[in-house]
């Protein structure tokens, strides 16, 4: 079979030290002596990433800088193991792949018709690979102070509900159709979003420990990334001194999807708006073209879907000690009111409250904003729809009658909620 047309997968494979020394000088080492092409994840815990063909060979560079795949991945470790190494990754002779294969031979069929559309395959992808658990070295600890930017078109009435569920002090922003909530838990939770017109909500989490991750919810579906988790995996190898332009080729695609993020950018793409090529280069190394920097990779990340640069630089911020999230001028603040209050809060506000940042020149949401802000002109209005209503509920036609009430309990309401808006003024 041609080399290119044979297929590999890159594996994580964390790299101990049996007695300290540096572990991940070492690992680079034994790999660009072997030229296999590999990189170095540089941490606290090094790991490496090794492209590996499904009869567990690692794919290397041979006469011609042309790829080779007769490189045993037992034949790597024992390498590691003479330099006092564990190299911990995927066993390609553990006998229990035989049974395993014995078994999806006689009952494939059979397992896959039970799994029918309830089970996609999709949702299996990489279970188990040595990567999950990398993946999850960067989740926040337990009771771990998180800081939350959600970034949307959606108006206030979210982050009243924000603040009430999580029973924290959530933060509002405005920049154009653009809104920000910005507040601080330690609780897991999920983004609150109403119609489609709010459109995607990109969640910044910056916890007090590990890397940033960012969440987006869009469509129903919600994809996580990590920009910073391969911004210092270098090659070891130097990708300009490769000759064949082929390898060179596969090597750099290699390192460029070392996040594994294109496929789920992707599905978030088929129901949000974002700058494809924008948001993988913000997860890409830094050694193969990827953005330089922490902040400046979120930064990146976040305005590929279209946010605001003022309202990711107000994120990015660093607080003042002991201020909040809300201290600046023109941000609203929201605190757990009990759900009667919030209840409250939400009618009071209104229409101008709900609607979508987008559609908030519309007609209908200019006018009640109009009224909004002349509380004695919508008081008027009420009175007037009360002195017609209790008119029509005089009226001979049961029909008619039954609409004059109808109108009166309206006007009623409204009044109410004039009054309050009044009050608060």
């Amino acid at each position: 079979m041609p080399a290119h047309e044979i297929a590999f997968h890159v594996q994580y494979a964390a790299v101990h030290a049996a007695a300290g020394g540096d572990a991940e000088q070492a690992a680079a080492d034994i790999l660009r002596e072997q030229r296999v092409l590999a990189a170095v994840r540089v941490g606290d815990q090094p790991s490496v990433l090794i492209p590996v063909t499904e009869s567990g060979h690692a794919v290397a560079l041979g006469d011609g800088d042309r790829l080779r795949f007769d490189l045993p991945v037992e034949h790597l470790r024992e390498l590691f193991a003479a330099q006092g190494l564990h190299l911990d990754m995927h066993s390609f002779d553990d006998p229990l792949d035989a049974i395993d294969a014995e078994l999806d031979d006689a009952f494939g069929e059979a397992f896959e018709e039970l799994d029918g559309e309830a089970m996609p395959t999709d949702d299996l992808d990489g279970f188990g690979d040595a990567a999950d658990e990398d993946d999850f070295d960067d989740e926040p600890l337990p009771g771990q102070s998180v800081r939350v930017i959600e970034f949307s078109r959606r108006g206030p009435w979210a982050a009243r509900i924000t603040a009430q569920l999580l029973g924290t002090e959530v933060a509002y922003v405005e920049h154009g159709t653009w809104s920000a909530y910005l507040y601080r838990t330690s609780e897991p939770h999920a983004v609150v979003t109403g119609r489609a017109a709010d459109g995607a909500v990109i969640e910044l989490n910056l916890p007090e420990q590990g890397d940033a991750w960012v969440e987006v919810t869009a469509g129903g579906r919600t994809g996580m990334f990590w920009p910073n988790a391969e911004r210092v995996t270098r090659p070891v190898l130097d990708l300009d001194s490769i000759t064949d332009r082929a390898s060179a080729d596969v090597y750099r695609r290699m390192l460029a999807d070392a996040d594994g993020a294109r496929e789920e950018l992707r599905e978030i793409a088929a129901v949000a708006a974002v700058d494809m090529d924008a948001a993988h280069r913000a997860g890409m190394p830094e050694a193969v073209g990827g953005v330089v920097g922490e902040s400046e990779r979120l930064a990146a990340f976040l305005a590929a879907f279209g946010v605001p640069e003022a309202l990711v630089a107000r994120a990015l911020r660093e607080e003042p000690e002991g201020t909040s999230a809300g201290a600046d001028a023109g941000t609203r603040r929201f605190s757990p009111r009990g759900w009667p209050g919030v209840l409250g809060d939400l009618v009071v506000g209104g229409i101008s409250e709900t609607t979508p940042l987008p559609m908030r020149e519309r007609p209908l949401p200019r006018l009640a904003r109009a009224l909004r802000e002349r509380p004695l002109l919508g008081a008027a209005v009420s009175t007037a729809e009360l002195t017609a209503g209790l008119a029509l509920s005089r009226a001979r036609s049961p029909l008619a009658r039954g609409l004059g009430v109808f109108v009166v309990i309206d006007a009623v309401i409204d009044l109410l909620i004039w009054a309050a808006r009044m009050r608060r003024r």
